[in-house]
């Protein structure tokens, strides 16, 4: 099993989460997913700890039926600062039956957007990341 050929989108935000947001973006990469980054803004963002990144996808772009899943990484403190376009994005993968996922404080931030999240699809925390690609593996090699 691996994530080949598969296309994978994942948010980024003002003090997104290290290993929670770049941990899942190298191993799905590394496995053979195309893996979009799709940042609050134009200009990019810093994590908690300042390292930039830059986005390469516009969320209102994202073509919800090539994608194969959303992952929504957490912060350090508080709730993600999502931009609007990113939270249309998350109900649209909701609403087309898309595999959605959420680490950390993330989790909080999806179920409150589009009701619940399954918990196979989320991580509480970075300690349990290596679990959490396990299954997205799993998930998206049905």
């Amino acid at each position: 099993m691996s994530l080949h050929d598969r296309s994978i989108a994942v948010l980024a935000y003002p003090g997104y989460q290290e290993l929670e947001f770049w941990y899942p973006v190298l191993r799905s990469r590394e496995e053979g997913a195309t893996v979009r980054i799709v940042a609050s803004s134009e200009a990019g963002c810093e994590s908690h700890l300042g390292y930039p990144v830059v986005g390469d996808a516009d969320a209102a772009g994202v073509d919800v039926d090539h994608l194969d899943a959303l992952i929504v990484p957490g912060t350090v403190t508080g709730r993600p600062a999502l931009s609007d376009d990113q939270i249309q994005l998350i109900k649209a993968v909701r609403a087309a039956g898309r595999p959605l996922y959420a680490i950390g404080t993330a989790v909080a931030t999806v179920a409150d957007l589009v009701g619940s999240v399954d918990p196979d699809g989320t991580a509480a925390d970075a300690d349990e990341l290596p679990d959490f690609i396990r299954r997205l593996r799993a998930d998206l090699a049905a």
